[in-house]
């Protein structure tokens, strides 16, 4: 990365496990056939077995439960997560391939039967990178201006292989016996930055990262260990305190291309998601590797231009750039409300997160303040970061507020986003209520409220909006894991 640690290393003479690059891996990829004539695992069979060989650590997502989402786990043995991030290390190749000028980058993450995000499709008209050419080429020279050697791009690929390990329950397992119980968690990214903090684990879990350059071992954990969200950020999804390993990060991280390390893996990540043994090539849209991108260098200028500045004024900070664009007529009485720093760290953030959960999409945001400041404060306290105990994040919460919201985003009335509101207000107090016995306050607590969605979705048309959203809530249960780190809704029967 552009005057990264491992790139420093590289002009020292210490190179990442030298001789290694991720050319080769690109050209056996491309003698597969590529993702119109070969697009199964089968198909890339070599490609497959030359990653296995190379990447021990590849192993364990195909060794017994593995974690997909807060609270849910694929069956044991599945190859879900492993295909993902075969998918996630595609999409790196491919924007290695485009930047020597070889088109097959481009066609990896956009050609091929993709079904409603193939390009000639829709919505994959719009979003499918494959239709914005222009704006891929400029996204992979951005990436590659970080990746001044080929031990960077080594570096990246190492990363992305070791991503999402945390998910595998026989690795946390062996993370967290050696921890307090205090420090324990099954938090992914979490227990992985324990992992690479123990030359002892590291040696034994990711002999990969172990040959890795001491600097750039120090530049993954560094990013690991932040926890922090990028792809939940825009939406208002995430909790505050799950700035604060962002705020804690060594300054010089925010400038030597460490935090740009950990932000990018997040996009190839994304771009893998849909990968299966059925179709291993990743897909690029348009909002994330463009929006992301944008995004990760509106934070990282935010917090080199304010040191100092804590985790509610970034937050609040970040999400009123698009505040201002979306609804200029009310942002000029909210910014009078903001003069108000109580207001903003509180209500005004809080209001902010609501309209950034419907993308926002909502079309009545003085409705949201006025709710927000007079029937909602338990709400508020959570949304703001200030509750007693663990802060929540309600996973897959964009999706519940939008789709909650059903077709009425005028809501002249204000009772469609009040039912609403007040759904989320029963789903914070029916978590906290699963807390009280929550071994310290200081971590995000993750409820996964997928099934809810599930629910919605099975409506169609014959969803309502918010007053359903908020009968549906009145029958939800919550299971935790032992830690108390995770949750999933649980619906009880009528």
């Amino acid at each position: 990365m552009g005057n990264a640690p491992g790139c420093q290393s590289c002009k020292q003479g210490a190179v990442s496990d030298p001789g290694k690059k991720i050319k080769p891996f690109l050209d056996t990829l491309k003698a597969s056939g590529g993702v119109d004539k070969a697009s199964t695992s089968e198909g890339n069979k070599s490609f497959l077995e030359q990653l296995d060989e190379a990447f021990p650590e590849l192993a364990i997502y195909r060794q017994g439960r593995i974690q997909t989402s807060p609270g849910v786990e694929e069956i044991e043995n599945s190859p879900t997560e492993y295909y993902r991030t075969v998918g996630a290390i595609v999409a790196l190749l491919a924007c290695y391939a485009t930047s020597i000028g070889d088109e097959f980058g481009l066609e990896a993450v956009s050609a091929g039967q993709r079904g409603p995000m193939s390009m000639d499709k829709v919505p994959g008209k719009f979003l499918n990178m494959g239709n914005k050419r222009e704006d891929y080429i400029e996204f992979c020279k951005k990436f590659e201006s970080y990746m001044t050697c080929e031990d960077d791009w080594w570096g990246m690929m190492v990363f992305l292989v070791v991503h999402d390990v945390g998910k595998s329950d026989g690795f946390r397992k062996v993370v967290n016996d050696t921890l307090p119980y205090s420090q324990r968690s099954d938090d992914h990214d979490r227990v992985l930055a324990y992992c690479l903090a123990s030359k002892e684990l590291k040696q034994k879990l990711l002999p990969t990262v172990h040959k890795l350059s001491p600097q750039r071992q120090e530049s993954i954990r560094a990013g690991f260990s932040t926890n922090f969200q990028l792809p939940q950020l825009g939406q208002g999804e995430i909790a505050c305190i799950n700035f604060r390993g962002l705020l804690s990060l060594d300054r010089k991280h925010l400038e030597d291309g460490t935090l740009h390390y950990y932000f990018y893996h997040s996009i190839y990540d994304i771009a893998g998601a849909s990968c299966s043994e059925k179709f291993i090539y990743p897909l690029a849209l348009a909002p994330v590797y463009m929006g992301f991108t944008s995004a990760m260098d509106d934070l990282i200028s935010k917090m080199i231009e304010n040191p100092n500045i804590d985790e509610r004024t970034l937050y609040f900070n970040f999400l009123y750039t698009n505040f201002k664009k979306t609804y200029p007529e009310f942002e000029a009485k909210f910014a009078t409300m903001c003069q108000s720093k109580v207001f903003c760290h509180e209500t005004g953030l809080a209001v902010l997160r609501v309209l950034a959960l419907t993308r926002n999409s909502y079309k009545n945001p003085e409705n949201v303040s006025t709710l927000l400041q007079e029937e909602l404060q338990p709400l508020v306290q959570e949304l703001a970061g200030s509750p007693v105990g663990p802060q929540i994040m309600l996973y897959y919460g964009p999706d519940l507020l939008r789709m909650g919201l059903g077709t009425d985003m005028l809501d002249e009335s204000g009772e469609n986003m009040k039912y609403c509101l007040m759904a989320l207000d029963c789903l914070h107090r029916a978590s906290r209520r699963t807390l009280v016995l929550a071994k310290s306050g200081d971590y995000q607590y993750q409820l996964n409220v997928s099934p809810l969605v599930t629910i919605i979705k099975n409506a169609g048309k014959e969803w309502t909006g918010g007053k359903q959203l908020y009968e549906v809530v009145q029958r939800v249960q919550i299971k935790n894991n032992e830690l108390n780190t995770e949750g999933v809704v649980e619906m009880n029967k009528p």
